[in-house]
């Protein structure tokens, strides 16, 4: 595959990732997408367990192959490749809850993992600087930053009782929103490079 086709993967996943929760939800049946966590889509012994498990699989899945395509296009365009190198996060993370599903005593081993994507959102918006055509895709990364700092709201009480769900979902738009900018942002660039090489041509 070339480097836009695995890149358009980073689209995909958010997509495949929402349309999971909400099938799901209807699946699992009287589910409460703010005040329930995702965790309990795919927990053990519900309706929704085996589709959960296997939406969630096929995202982490698919991660790979954008990983490539985000190494490839870093490469391509001249820039660090430093945050890279954070995104199998999101691999190890999808991949460990496919695996091992809420009600598991491993389930939550993984967790922290997911704050290296924390790490790569915030290191694209610091060594990625300097270039103009970057901008757009330094900004979004912060917003999604922004959104996954938004995990902090679990510290105050009236909000983490009643909407854990809620807060969760901010967490997970945090690394959709990233994604989605890694993918659309990288694609243009590569296809503007491409262009400007053909022209020299």
């Amino acid at each position: 595959m070339n480097t836009k086709t695995l890149l358009y993967t980073g689209t995909i996943i958010p997509v495949i990732f929402w349309l999971s929760t909400i099938i799901c939800g209807f699946v699992h049946g009287g589910y409460n997408h703010l005040s329930r966590t995702i965790s309990e889509l795919g927990a053990m012994g519900t309706r929704s367990e085996p589709l959960m498990a296997t939406l969630t699989m096929f995202g982490a899945l698919l991660s790979i192959f954008f990983i490539i395509g985000v190494y490839r296009a870093c490469k391509q365009l001249n820039i660090s490749v430093v945050p890279v190198f954070t995104l199998p996060a999101f691999t190890v993370m999808m991949g460990w809850a496919a695996m091992f599903h809420s009600g598991n005593k491993w389930h939550a081993t993984a967790g922290p993992v997911f704050l290296l994507l924390y790490v790569g959102a915030f290191l694209v918006v610091v060594l990625w600087r300097g270039r103009k055509e970057l901008m757009l895709i330094r900004l979004l990364s912060l917003v999604s930053l922004a959104l996954m700092l938004l995990i902090f709201l679990r510290f105050m009480p009236g909000i983490e009782n009643n909407y854990p769900g809620l807060i969760q979902r901010f967490v997970h738009l945090g690394w959709s929103v990233w994604f989605t900018a890694l993918s659309i942002g990288l694609i243009r660039l590569v296809s503007l490079q491409e262009q400007k090489q053909l022209f020299i041509r």
